[in-house]
């Protein structure tokens, strides 16, 4: 894989931090942390460690990994900023068990990450890696943003809109593809610039996980809407998704 985030990792967070904007999610890992007895986590695609920061908030032992060496470089400034120490590695999460000896009670891959594989083989490939660094009882969680919901929305979106900087999505959907064009203006006294950058995402829906997931050997798989809960359907804005194995 190239690293698509090789010049996106320095303004990624302009999104703003995880828990400005998806407040929910941290109840949410905390309820299905507790139900399952997690105490050592690993984000195998951490990016630019804002999960890492919720999950360290919480209480939780974290480690993190990324396939960008740029996004994990943002993420060991954003990590001192707060004081925080954790571990961080560089490695594809199709191979995590060439980086990690450690076995995790939960294996993180959030935020529309896994899909950045296309093939099945890939994506089945790194279920499994994620499958082999848990312990006995282990769970994975998965998320995305991608749904049959989003992909009626207008091709063009506004994601951030501030007086000094504006973010915007153009999207296209082949019918197995989603291509997100995104463009980056900033304009303040500060700074003007503006920047593009293009990512392609295999488009999953809920029964796209229950079978690759089901094939990398995961026996129970239970699938969310929201982050409060609610069972997926087609009018869900997101998916979150729990594997046991």
């Amino acid at each position: 894989m190239n690293d698509l985030y090789q010049k996106f990792a320095v303004d990624y967070d302009e999104f703003g931090r995880i828990e400005d904007y998806l407040g929910d999610e941290k109840n949410f890992l905390q309820k299905i942390f507790v139900e399952n007895n997690v105490e050592k986590v690993l984000d195998c695609a951490c990016g630019t460690g804002q999960h890492l920061l919720m999950l360290s908030d919480l209480g939780y032992i974290a480690f993190g990994s990324d396939y960008s060496k740029e996004m994990l470089s943002v993420a060991k400034n954003n990590l001192k900023k707060h004081n925080y120490n954790i571990p961080l590695r560089q490695c594809d999460f199709r191979l995590l068990e060439n980086t990690f000896d450690e076995k995790f009670d939960a294996v993180l891959c959030m935020t529309n990450s896994l899909p950045h594989l296309h093939e099945d083989e890939d994506l089945i490939c790194a279920l499994k890696s994620m499958k082999n660094r848990l312990r006995s009882g282990g769970i994975i969680i998965l998320s995305s943003g991608t749904t049959e919901a989003n992909l009626k929305l207008p091709p063009i979106e506004v994601v951030v809109n501030r007086e000094d900087f504006s973010r915007i999505f153009i999207k296209e959907y082949d019918g197995k593809l989603q291509t997100i064009n995104i463009v980056d203006l900033f304009h303040s006294k500060e700074r003007i610039e503006s920047n593009q950058y293009k990512i392609v995402y295999r488009v999953l829906f809920n029964y796209d996980y229950k079978e690759l997931l089901s094939k990398a050997g995961f026996k129970k798989v239970d699938i969310y809407g929201d982050y409060s809960g609610t069972p997926y359907d087609k009018n869900s804005r997101r998916i979150i998704v729990v594997a046991r194995i």
